[in-house]
C-alpha cells in the first residue's frame, strides 16, 4: 500500500510549528527555573494552534479583534493556572519545614493544582499549573532551613521561579501568536492539529461517554451472544429488548469487517456482539439473556 504523502500546506504548517518550538526554547534558555522552557514551548504551541485554526484571518481590524477575543481569555486562564500552581508549591513546600511529609506535600500540590486548573475558565492545560507547582514545591523542600528571616529565605527562590515561569509564559504566547499570524496569512482556510490541547478533539476521536451523557442510571454494555441464548436467531423486534427492558441496541458487531446499524428486522446470531445502552437495573437480566460474556462495560 502506497504511503500517503502530506500536502505542501500541511508540510508548511509542520515546519512553522517547529519554528515555534525552536524559537520559544531559544528565547528562554537563560531564564531561571526548570519549567521555563516547558512553559514557553507548550504555550507557544497552544497559541499557534489556536490562530492557525481560525476560520478566517487577515490584517483587517475585524480579524484582529477576533484574534484578541480568542487569545486573551486563554492567556489570562493559563496565567491564573500557573500562578495558583506556584502558590500551592510554596504553601506545601513550607509546610514540609514544620513536619509535613514530603510525599504528602507533593501529592497535595499536584492534586490541588490539577483541580484548580480544571475549573479555571479559559485554561487550556492543567500541566502548566502542575509542573510549575511541583517545581516550586521542590525549590522549597531544598531550602536547608528557615531562619528568623524566613520570608526572605522563601522570597529568593520563589521570586526567581515566579519571574522565570511568567516570563516564559509571556514569551511563549508572543512567539506562538506571531508565528501563528504569519502562518495563517498564507493559508486558504483554518487547519486544526488533531492532537493539540488547544481545542476539543473531533467527535470521532472522543470516547462514547464524552460525547453521549448516559445519566447515572444508564449503562453502556458490549455483550456476546452465546449459542444457547434465547435471543439467538430472533429479530430485534421479536426479542422485545426495547419494549420490555428499555434496551437500546446501538450496533451489532458480527466480525471485524461487519458492523450493523440495527433495525427491528435484523436477526441476532450466536457470537454476535451487541453494543447496548440500558438501565443499570437491567444489566444482570441482559447478561443472563445473552448466555455469553461481557466484552466491555461503561457506567
Amino acid at each position: 500500500m502506497a504511503r500517503k504523502h502530506k500536502s505542501p500546506t500541511i508540510v508548511f504548517i509542520l515546519i512553522m510549528r517547529a519554528v515555534v518550538v525552536g524559537t520559544a526554547y531559544y528565547l528562554v534558555r537563560g531564564v531561571p527555573g526548570l519549567t521555563s522552557s516547558f512553559v514557553s514551548v507548550f504555550v507557544g504551541f497552544l497559541a499557534f494552534d489556536l490562530i492557525v485554526a481560525m476560520p478566517k484571518f487577515s490584517l483587517r481590524p475585524k480579524h484582529w479583534k477576533d484574534l484578541l477575543l480568542l487569545v486573551l481569555p486563554h492567556i489570562s486562564g493559563t496565567a491564573l493556572t500557573l500562578g495558583s500552581g506556584l502558590i500551592l508549591g510554596i504553601f506545601f513546600g513550607v509546610l514540609t519545614k514544620v513536619g509535613l511529609p514530603i510525599f504528602v506535600g507533593a501529592v497535595f500540590t499536584l492534586g490541588l493544582a490539577y483541580n484548580v486548573a480544571a475549573v479555571v475558565k479559559g485554561n487550556i492545560s492543567s500541566y502548566v499549573g502542575m509542573i510549575s507547582g511541583i517545581e516550586m514545591f521542590d525549590q522549597m523542600v531544598r531550602l536547608e532551613f528557615l531562619g528568623q528571616e524566613w520570608l526572605q529565605d522563601i522570597a529568593g527562590p520563589a521570586g526567581r521561579l515566579f519571574y522565570g515561569t511568567f516570563f516564559a509564559l509571556l514569551l511563549g504566547w508572543v512567539v506562538g501568536v506571531v508565528v501563528g499570524i504569519v502562518t495563517r496569512l498564507f493559508l486558504p482556510r483554518g487547519y486544526r492539529y488533531l492532537k493539540s490541547a488547544a481545542y476539543s478533539q473531533p467527535l470521532w476521536m472522543r470516547s462514547f461517554s464524552d460525547v453521549v451523557h448516559l445519566g447515572d442510571d444508564r449503562v453502556l454494555l458490549q455483550v456476546e451472544i452465546g449459542d444457547d441464548s434465547p435471543l439467538a436467531y430472533h429479530s430485534l423486534a421479536e426479542t422485545g429488548l426495547g419494549s420490555e427492558l428499555g434496551v437500546q441496541v446501538l450496533s451489532i458487531i458480527r466480525s471485524a469487517d461487519e458492523v450493523i446499524s440495527p433495525r427491528g428486522a435484523d436477526v441476532i446470531l450466536p457470537l454476535d456482539q451487541l453494543v447496548v445502552v440500558l438501565p443499570a437495573a437491567q444489566t444482570k437480566t441482559m447478561i443472563e439473556l445473552t448466555k455469553g460474556r461481557v466484552k466491555d462495560e461503561q457506567i
